[in-house]
């Protein structure tokens, strides 16, 4: 009866959850939220319905060692290289400080040193699963935006490994500093045989498992390796989270670990529903409600902690004010490695009474505000530069000002790969630009090239002043943040209304808001990426030039009127219009072993053979214009014909059939 009893109360979470989960969904806030919520509906405090909460526990404890498991797959030594400067200066920084502010202030509650630093400890981790979720919902993981957020969050979970070491210690039950100095000793020796494991052993003997192609062996062999090592560094004396995150790095690695993601994912996600279900069970509602005044006194506490610290490194970093406000507004929140640490803190003998209830209240509702927070963190860091401006100049060239003033010119900004072709194009036609970056590695390395790039947000309008927006004609807006461009967009337009403005930005939902700030020309990478597929499937198809680009004029003016209730779309060109459905062109590229390769237009007989005709021959950069019979095609020229559709595809046949 004890398992039929268990499976009811599975059954009861899981549809429980679905229901709160599309429930949450529908008002943007997060899965996590939501399952937490379960569990305070579910648990003892609430409506009492799960029978064995010792089973859900273990299952949770399961859904931990997963959870740390596909976070150390996140930490090849390769990837925190890459991401050092941000990871080591702003994650230690933000960590840091946090930790020893909550602890000075947690000691005028507690006066016990250890609490307080434990206290510190549950503050100072972020959500990465809320955070991360929220920065590729607006398209913002590639920006710089996302990569600082990102390198502090790394940091984090990394941090949360030696604190789960320490907590034993500051719970009084790890013994005394040789106890300490014992357990960091192992902590070093197993570190020391992932490293040899990662280096001479997994990657072959995981070779050998996906050599036999068995799927099934494959997920049983990464389940027994996470598990395994879990188990070993349980039974010396370490946690099995601990395990887990090393298991995670000897594979992370190797040219597998996407895979092993994948695999493992299901199995982490439905565990970890459960785990944090389990958390939601010890939130005691009535309690919280009779102290509510301290809850929420707790939880303006955390983000009023958290996010000035989060925003230092970002000032250190030498970035925007405006990032760093957007950067510490969205690391405001309880992270789900700080639920991690209660628990280990709790069966650490670590008691913090009516405080653990608090923080559980106060976790909930930073975790359920943090998309609130990220999508007004632009607005109100706008709002604060323009009543808090900084004194400090925002922009510069590293050399000074080194270029002299242009007029009639473009303004690039953003210098990322659609902004280096711009400048590429225009420096070859003779047309002068300004480049404008936020980040300092970019703008440094590009001076030494020449290029006339200076570092600055665009938001700013003393730095637009600087790139002399007031004589540009145009402006290309090319960064990857949707609030960013919208910020660009109005200071641009209040500055010179003469000014073209065309800006690149991912998703069609952005075109509206950003013609209505000013823009000229909003161009969706969402919307021409769908032309250039069925332009290519056309292409695969045969279906001549002109028809093709016949539909994409097409496309384009039907649908950006409907966006930007206006005229778009390109100029036909005057070939095109008077070429029809019933006459189009197409090119065909003759190939070493085509037929056509070594004869003459007369010895091809094309038009006898299937009604379409060569109207040009392109060779290299010479292009001859209506070809003399006589006219030898060589290998590699180019044939432009001309006909209906049956007869170019006929021609197409027949040039790309191979000599006897």
């Amino acid at each position: 009866m004890g398992q039929i009893e268990f499976l009811r109360d599975l059954i009861l979470i899981f549809s429980w959850s679905a229901l709160v989960v599309l429930m949450f969904d529908k008002m943007k806030i997060p899965a996590i939220v939501g399952f937490l919520v379960s569990g305070v509906a579910l648990g003892p405090h609430g409506l009492s319905l799960i029978h064995d909460k010792h089973a859900v526990e273990v299952l949770a404890e399961i859904g931990v060692v997963l959870l740390l498991f596909t976070v150390g797959l996140e930490f090849s030594m390769t990837k925190i290289y890459k991401m050092r400067k941000v990871v080591l200066v702003g994650g230690s920084m933000q960590v840091g400080l946090t930790i020893a502010v909550t602890a000075v202030i947690a000691y005028a509650f507690t006066r016990d040193l250890n609490k307080s630093v434990f206290i510190g400890f549950l503050v100072a981790l972020s959500s990465t699963a809320v955070v991360l979720k929220g920065l590729m919902d607006k398209a913002e993981m590639n920006t710089m935006l996302g990569q600082g957020v990102t390198g502090i969050l790394v940091f984090q979970d990394l941090c949360a490994v030696p604190m789960m070491l320490l907590i034993p210690f500051l719970a009084g039950g790890g013994g005394e500093g040789i106890g300490l100095l014992a357990l960091i000793l192992k902590a070093a020796l197993l570190l020391s045989m992932v490293l040899v494991a990662t280096r001479f052993v997994v990657p072959h003997l995981l070779f050998h498992v996906v050599s036999t192609r068995n799927r099934e062996l494959f997920i049983i062999t990464i389940l027994l390796m996470c598990l395994g090592t879990a188990y070993i560094t349980f039974e010396a004396g370490l946690s099995l989270a601990l395990g887990a995150f090393l298991a995670g790095m000897m594979i992370a690695d190797s040219e597998y670990s996407h895979q092993v993601v994948a695999e493992v994912l299901p199995f982490r996600d439905i565990l970890n529903a459960l785990f944090f279900v389990s958390i939601g069970m010890l939130l005691d509602l009535r309690y919280a409600f009779d102290n509510l005044p301290v809850v929420l006194l707790a939880t303006l506490a955390i983000i009023l902690i958290k996010s000035p610290i989060a925003a230092l490194p970002a000032f250190v970093l030498n970035q925007p004010s405006r990032l760093a406000i957007v950067t510490g507004l969205s690391l405001a929140q309880i992270g789900e490695f700080s639920f991690v640490l209660a628990r280990f803190g709790q069966n650490a003998g670590m008691q913090l009474g009516g405080l653990y209830q608090t923080f559980l209240a106060a976790a909930i509702i930073t975790m359920a505000a943090t998309p609130f927070l990220m999508s007004n963190a632009p607005r109100f860091a706008t709002m604060l530069l323009r009543r808090f401006p900084r004194r400090r100049v925002e922009y510069a060239t590293e050399e000074g000002d080194q270029y002299a003033p242009i007029r009639d010119h473009v303004i690039i900004v953003g210098y990322g790969l659609n902004g280096q072709h711009l400048a590429r194009v225009l420096k070859t036609t003779g047309i002068p630009y300004n480049i404008l970056d936020v980040n300092p590695a970019t703008v440094r390395e590009n001076i030494k090239r020449g290029e006339p790039i200076h570092y600055g947000d665009g938001t700013r309008e003393h730095v637009l002043s600087h790139v002399g927006v007031h004589r540009a004609r145009v402006m290309v807006i090319a960064t990857s943040d949707p609030s960013i461009e919208r910020g660009i967009v109005s200071a641009a337009r209040r500055m010179s209304q003469k000014l073209h403005i065309t800006v690149r930005t991912r998703y069609v939902k952005e075109l509206e808001p950003l013609m209505a700030l000013g823009a000229n020309e909003v161009i969706p990478e969402e919307f021409e990426t769908s032309i250039e597929i069925f332009s290519h499937v056309l292409q695969t198809y045969n279906v001549p030039y002109n028809i093709i680009m016949e539909e994409v004029n097409n496309v384009r003016n039907s649908e950006y009127r409907i966006l930007r209730h206006m005229p778009g779309g390109r100029v036909e060109s005057p070939l095109s219009a008077i070429l029809s459905h019933k006459l189009g062109m197409q090119t065909a590229e003759v190939t070493e072993t085509s037929i056509a390769s070594g004869k003459k237009i007369s010895e091809l007989k094309l038009r006898t053979k299937t009604g379409a005709t060569v109207l040009a021959v392109q060779r290299n950069a010479d292009l001859t214009a209506n070809p003399p019979a006589d006219f030898v095609v060589l290998p590699k020229d180019i044939l432009y014909l001309v006909g209906d559709s049956a007869q170019l595809q006929d021609a197409m046949r027949f040039i790309k059939t191979e000599h006897m």
